[in-house]
């Protein structure tokens, strides 16, 4: 293996890294902190058969791809272990998911009877938030049978990021337990 591709690798390895570390960051107003990684800060030697346009196109899709990485890269706060938008967020999401899944599950028992009109009240109330997701879902998912299932698609999606965010081992909820990152 020859030095250049051992940098590269190296390189390589150094960019996922930082992306891990920018994925776990929140954004902030903060403008992000520069890193270099180690590998670049010294030239690997030329490698035979190098031209210096393949030279320049190297140098241009390194610079490309640490721009990438730097700009995912957000610093973090002085303040990263304070955790006061974690009660907030779950106050907002909580109803919000619960509502839509009440919404959902009575569009599903309306699509039983299709002689209502969903403009009309009070099936518009469930109808008019919902149609939206709805009908781009069912370009997705055809009905089955005659039965629109898109409905029961939603409250799945729904219970899952419920779940996921808000349950006893949700992200938010460790992340208020834990008080930080």
């Amino acid at each position: 293996e020859s030095g250049g591709s051992m940098v590269r690798g190296s390189f390589l390895t150094q960019l996922a890294q930082l992306a891990a570390v920018a994925a776990v960051r929140l954004p902030t107003r903060t403008p992000p902190a520069v890193v270099r990684p180690s590998c670049l800060a010294t030239r690997p030697p030329a490698e035979v058969g190098t031209t210096p346009a393949l030279a320049a196109a190297e140098e241009r899709a390194t610079a490309w791809a640490l721009g990438a990485a730097t700009a995912m890269m957000v610093a973090l706060p002085a303040g990263a272990a304070d955790v006061a938008w974690v009660g907030p967020t779950k106050a907002v999401l909580s109803p919000l998911f619960a509502v839509y899944t009440l919404l959902f599950l009575f569009r599903t028992v309306l699509s039983w009877f299709p002689k209502y009109n969903l403009n009309a009240f009070p099936y518009n109330v469930a109808a008019w938030p919902t149609e939206p997701l709805l009908r781009a879902t069912r370009r997705l998912i055809p009905p089955v049978a005659g039965v629109d299932i898109t409905p029961i698609v939603w409250v799945a999606v729904i219970s899952f990021f419920s779940e996921i965010l808000l349950g006893p081992q949700g992200l938010l909820t460790i992340v208020q337990k834990k008080g930080g990152f």
